[in-house]
């Protein structure tokens, strides 16, 4: 294989690499300050409104994972409080 080939294909790699780098703003100097800062998606005392406004980060791969299972864990705790009001509920009858 013609070197010339090879030096192509790894230089249009390199640019593809760049681009998708550059789309998910890996460059900018706030990129290394936003992975170190966790960032609260929903307050303690969020409401269906609240999870409305809900919005992640975009990732490499889709989404930050860590906000996304922050989120589900707030969601869990807050179901929970509200499984057991109302068995509390149903129990008192």
């Amino acid at each position: 294989m013609p070197f010339w080939i090879v030096l192509g294909v790894a230089a249009a790699v390199f640019v593809l690499v760049i681009v998708l780098a550059a789309s998910f703003n890996l460059f900018s100097s706030d990129a290394a300050e936003e992975t170190e800062q966790r960032r609260d998606i929903l307050p303690s005392d969020f409401t269906s409104a609240d999870l409305e406004q809900v919005t992640f980060r975009p990732a490499l791969r889709g989404y930050r994972m860590d906000e996304v299972d922050a989120v589900l864990a707030a969601l869990r705790c807050r179901l929970r409080e509200f499984e057991s009001q109302s068995t509390t509920t149903v129990d008192e009858r």
